[in-house]
C-alpha cells in the first residue's frame, strides 16, 4: 500500500513539475512580475515539493523497517545494518539516489523563488526543465515498449516476473544488504552533501541560460554570484567527504586511485570554480562576460555527464560505488544533449550580441593573471575528464572499458598546477586594471625570499632528492634508460620529475606567503574582503600536503614483502611475533571481533620515538563471498601511519585439509589432538607397479599423539610417470586414530610438498601480509581544504550582503 502511495506521489511531483515549468515559460514570454501564471508555477513547484519530500519520507519508513516485499529495501537492507546505514540506503542505490536528489533540487528551486527576483520565471523554468528530466528517472512507466526510469517503489514480484516465488507471494525474511565498502559513517553525509552540490550547481547554468534568453548579459552576475559560491563549498566538501572516505575505507592507492566517480564528480567542481572567477573579473572590470557564461553553462553540464559516468554502467568494473545499470543509458544521455543543445546553442546564437570590453586586460593585472588561472583550470579539467573518461572511448573503439594509468594524471596535471598556483599567488598581490614594475618588484620580494629560503628548506632537510630527484629512485628499467638517453634529454628523463615537483612545492609556498600576506593586510582593516586570500591560503597549504604525504610517502619493509599486484612493500608476521620493520617494533598480538561482529587483526606497535599504540584493520569475507579489507590508522600531527591487511586465510585455496611443508615444518592437526612433522624424501621404488615405469617417493612424516604420547612414521607415496608424466598417489595413516596422508603435490625448485589430511582438521597457521604506509603532513590536505571552504564561506557571506543591499536600493 505505502509502494503504491509512494508511486503516485512520484507521478503527481512529474506531472506538477511539467505544469510548473509551463506557468513559469509563460511568465518568462509575458515578462509580468505578477502575473497569474506566476502564481501557478510557485503553486505546482510547492506541490511536486511536497509529493517528493512524502515519496522520500515513505522510503526512509520501508527501508529501515525491513520491507522485503520491495525490491529496492531487499536489495540494498538486510536486518544487522544498524539504523544510520538503514537510513544511508535510502540512497544507496540508483533509484533512491536519483530520489534524493530530486527532493534537494526542489528546496533549491524554493529558494531561488525567493532569491531571484526578476529572474524568476526564466531561471525557474530551466531548473524546472532539468527537475522534470531528473524525476523522469524514476517514475517507472512505460510509454509502450519504452521504460521511463525506474521506479524505487516497485515489488519484488513486480521486478522479477518470472520468479515463481515471488510471484506465488513469498516475503524473503532478510535482504542482500549494503555494500559493505559502503558501510562507513561517511558514506551518511557523504552522498546528501554532494547531492546538495550538484543541485546548488543548476543556478548558475539556469542564471547564464536566463541571460542569453533575455538579453540581460550584465546583471545576472550579482544574483548568480553567490549561489556560484554555494555550489562551489557545498560540492567541494562532498567530494573531500569522499576522498576521505576512500582515505579510510579502501586500500590507499593514491590521490587519482581513491574513485573513478570521485575523479568524474570533481571535474564540474574544477569548472565551477574557474567560472566562479570569471564571473568575479565580470563584476568587477567588465569583462570575461562569454567566458563567464559559457563556464557556468559547462559546470553543470558536467555535473549530469559525472551523472551519465556513474549511472550507465560503465565504471561498474572499475569503481566500488557505481550504480548499476537500470537501462537509463538513453535518458540519461537525452538529458545530456538536450541542456547541452539548449545551453551551448544559445550562447552561439547570442555569441555577436554579447558585450565586448573597450579594451582587453593588460598583462600585468588582476584580470590577466584571475582569467589565464581560470583557463589553466579548464585544462586540468579536461586531463580529468579524458582520464575518467577512458572506460567509454575504450568501449566505442576497442570494446574494452579501462581506466588509465596514475602517470598519465601526474603526467598532464603537474605542469598545469605549476602555473595555476603561481598565477593564485600572483592575482591577490596585483591590482585591478593595471600594475608597475616597480609596485610588482615591490609586492614580490617578500613572498619570492620566503618561498625561496622554504623550498631550499625542504631540498636540504627532508629526503626530497632521495624520493623524486636522484635515477636510484626510479624504476631500474626506467633508470637504464635514462642513462642511455644523450644529453638534455637524458637529463630530464632522469631528473624532470623531481624538478617540477620542486617547482610545484616553490610555487606552493609562494602563493601561501603571497596569499598571506593579503590576508594579514586585508584582516586587519576588513575581514570580510579576505574570503578569496583565505581561500588561497587554504590550497597552498592543501598542495603542500599532497606533496609531502604522496612523494614522501615510506612504506614498511620497502620491496622485501610478498608480491601484491605490482608492489612487494609489505611484510609477513605470525601471531606472537614481533619484528623490528624500519625502526617500528611490531607485534600481532592475534584476531579479536570489533563492534560490528567482524574480526579485526590487533598489532601493538612501538614507533621510532617510543611511543606505543595499536591498530586494528578489518578483513572478512562479505555475504556476497567477496573479501572486504578495511584498513586502520593511527592519526598524528606530523603523519599518519595507515595499516592494512590481508590474513593467510585470504590467501588459502579453500582446502582445510592442505598443508604446504617444508623439510623441518610442523603443523597441529585436529583440535591439538596430533602433531605432524615433515623429515625428508625417500626413494620407495618398491611400492611403485613393477609393470610401468613409475618412480616412487615417499614422505617420511612423523606424526605424535598428544592423547596418548605416541610417535609414528607415515610414509604417503608420490607416484610419476617417466614416460607421460602421469601422477599417482599412495596414502598412508593409522585407521585406529583415524589419520589419513596423501603426498599430493611436490616443488622441486623450493623442496615443499603438499599434504592432504583426512580423518580430521588442519589447524590453520596464523600469519598476515601487512602493507603499512607513513603518510607525512597529509593533514595538512584535509586541513587545507578545511581552510579553502572557509574562505569561499566568507566570500559567500560577502556577496550575499552585496546583493541584499543592492535589492533595498531598488
Amino acid at each position: 500500500m505505502l509502494g503504491t502511495i509512494g508511486q503516485l506521489l512520484i507521478l503527481t511531483a512529474f506531472v506538477s513539475c511539467g505544469l510548473a515549468g509551463f506557468a513559469f515559460l509563460r511568465a518568462a514570454q509575458l515578462e509580468d512580475t505578477l502575473s497569474d501564471w506566476k502564481r501557478i508555477g510557485r503553486a505546482a513547484w510547492g506541490v511536486m515539493f511536497t509529493a517528493t519530500v512524502i515519496a522520500f519520507g515513505i522510503l526512509l519508513y520501508l527501508t529501515s523497517t525491513h520491507q522485503f516485499q520491495y525490491a529496492y529495501v531487499y536489495q540494498y537492507t538486510s536486518r544487522d545494518l544498524p539504523f544510520f546505514y538503514l537510513l544511508s540506503a535510502a540512497w544507496a542505490g540508483q533509484e533512491g539516489s536519483f530520489l534524493l536528489w530530486t527532493l534537494l533540487n526542489g528546496a533549491v528551486g524554493l529558494a531561488l523563488i525567493r532569491w531571484a527576483r526578476e529572474y524568476e520565471a526564466p531561471t525557474l523554468t530551466v531548473v524546472s526543465l532539468c527537475q522534470v528530466f531528473l524525476i523522469s528517472m524514476i517514475v517507472g512507466l512505460k510509454i509502450g515498449a519504452v521504460p521511463l526510469g525506474a521506479s524505487p517503489f516497485i515489488t519484488l514480484a513486480e521486478k522479477f516476473p518470472d520468479a515463481p516465488v515471488f510471484q506465488a507471494g513469498l516475503i524473503p525474511t532478510d535482504g542482500e544488504g549494503l555494500n559493505d565498502l559502503l558501510q562507513n559513517y561517511w558514506m551518511v553525509i557523504h552522498p546528501p552533501t554532494l547531492f546538495l552540490g550538484f543541485s546548488a550547481m543548476i543556478v548558475p547554468f539556469a542564471f547564464a541560460i536566463a541571460a542569453l534568453w533575455k538579453k540581460h548579459y550584465t546583471s545576472w552576475v550579482r544574483p548568480a554570484l553567490p549561489w556560484t559560491l554555494f555550489a562551489v563549498m557545498v560540492l567541494g566538501i562532498g567530494i573531500m567527504m569522499g576522498g576521505y572516505w576512500a582515505y579510510v575505507t579502501l586500500s590507499f592507492g593514491g590521490y587519482w586511485a581513491w574513485d573513478p566517480v570521485e575523479n568524474s564528480s570533481l571535474v564540474p567542481w574544477i569548472i565551477g570554480v574557474a567560472a566562479l572567477h570569471t564571473m568575479i573579473i565580470q563584476k568587477r572590470s567588465g569583462t570575461s562576460h562569454k567566458a563567464a557564461l559559457f563556464l557556468c553553462i559547462l559546470a553543470y553540464l558536467l555535473v549530469i555527464y559525472s551523472t551519465f559516468l556513474t549511472r550507465s554502467g560503465i565504471l561498474g568494473d572499475i569503481s566500488v560505488h557505481s550504480f548499476v545499470d537500470l537501462g537509463l543509458y538513453n535518458q540519461l544521455l537525452l538529458w545530456i544533449l538536450t541542456l547541452g543543445g539548449l545551453g551551448f546553442g544559445l550562447f552561439a546564437y547570442r555569441f555577436r550580441d554579447l558585450p565586448r570590453p573597450d579594451h582587453e586586460p593588460e598583462l600585468l593585472s588582476r584580470e590577466f593573471m584571475i582569467f589565464t588561472g581560470a583557463m589553466l583550470l579548464c585544462a586540468i579539467a579536461a586531463v580529468v575528464l579524458l582520464g575518467t573518461s577512458t572506460p567509454i572511448l575504450g568501449r566505442i573503439f576497442r570494446n574494452n572499458p579501462s581506466s588509465v594509468p596514475l602517470a598519465f594524471y601526474n603526467k598532464w596535471t603537474l605542469p598545469l598546477s605549476i602555473g595555476f598556483l603561481f598565477l593564485a599567488g600572483l592575482g591577490q598581490l596585483f591590482w585591478w586594471h593595471k600594475m608597475s614594475v616597480e609596485n610588482i618588484n615591490r609586492v614580490l620580494l617578500k613572498p619570492v625570499v620566503l618561498s625561496v629560503v622554504s623550498t631550499l628548506a625542504v631540498l636540504f632537510f627532508s629526503p626530497f632528492v632521495e624520493r623524486t630527484v636522484t635515477a636510484t629512485a626510479q624504476p631500474p628499467a626506467t633508470a637504464m634508460k635514462a642513462a642511455l638517453l644523450p644529453g638534455l634529454e637524458g637529463f630530464w628523463a632522469t631528473y624532470g620529475m623531481g624538478l617540477m615537483l620542486l617547482l610545484l612545492v616553490f610555487v606552493a609556498f609562494f602563493a601561501l606567503y603571497g596569499n598571506g600576506q593579503v590576508l594579514w593586510r586585508i584582516g586587519r582593516g576588513n575581514p570580510r574582503l579576505a574570503g578569496g586570500a583565505f581561500a588561497h591560503v587554504g590550497l597552498a597549504v592543501m598542495v603542500l600536503g599532497i606533496v609531502s604525504s604522496s612523494g614522501f610517502s615510506n612504506p614498511l619493509g620497502r620491496n622485501t614483502g610478498v608480491q601484491i599486484g605490482a608492489s612487494r612493500d609489505n611484510f609477513i608476521i605470525e601471531k606472537g611475533q614481533t619484528l623490528n620493520v624500519d625502526g617500528y617494533l611490531v607485534h600481532y598480538e592475534g584476531r579479536e571481533d570489533n563492534p560490528e561482529g567482524r574480526p579485526a587483526y590487533r598489532l601493538n606497535i612501538t614507533d621510532p620515538a617510543g611511543a606505543s599504540f595499536s591498530v586494528r584493520p578489518v578483513v572478512y569475507k562479505s555475504r556476497r563471498n567477496q573479501w572486504i579489507q578495511h584498513p586502520d590508522l593511527r592519526l598524528g600531527m606530523m603523519k599518519d601511519l595507515f595499516v592494512a591487511v590481508s590474513p593467510n586465510s585470504m590467501f588459502e585455496d579453500g582446502n582445510a585439509g592442505t598443508l604446504t611443508l617444508a623439510r623441518g615444518d610442523s603443523a597441529r592437526l585436529g583440535d591439538n589432538q596430533f602433531t605432524l612433522r615433515f623429515l625428508d624424501f625417500e626413494l620407495n621404488q618398491s611400492t611403485a607397479p613393477r609393470d610401468t615405469a613409475m618412480m616412487a617417493v615417499a614422505a617420511v612424516i612423523e606424526v605424535a599423539n598428544l592423547a596418548t604420547h605416541e610417535t609414528r612414521r607415515f610414509r604417503p607415496v608420490y607416484l610419476f610417470s617417466t614416460v607421460d608424466g602421469s601422477v599417482r598417489y599412495q596414502s598412508d595413516g593409522a585407521d585406529d586414530w583415524g589419520v589419513s596422508l596423501t603426498f599430493s603435490k611436490m616443488d622441486v625448485n623450493t623442496g615443499k610438498i603438499e599434504l592432504q589430511v583426512d580423518g580430521v582438521p588442519v589447524k590453520q597457521e596464523d600469519w598476515l601480509v601487512v602493507q603499512a604506509l607513513e603518510k607525512p603532513f597529509i593533514n595538512l590536505v584535509w586541513f587545507g581544504f578545511l581552510m579553502l571552504s572557509f574562505g569561499i564561506g566568507i566570500a559567500l557571506f560577502r556577496r550575499i550582503e552585496d546583493y541584499r543591499f543592492s535589492r533595498s536600493r531598488t
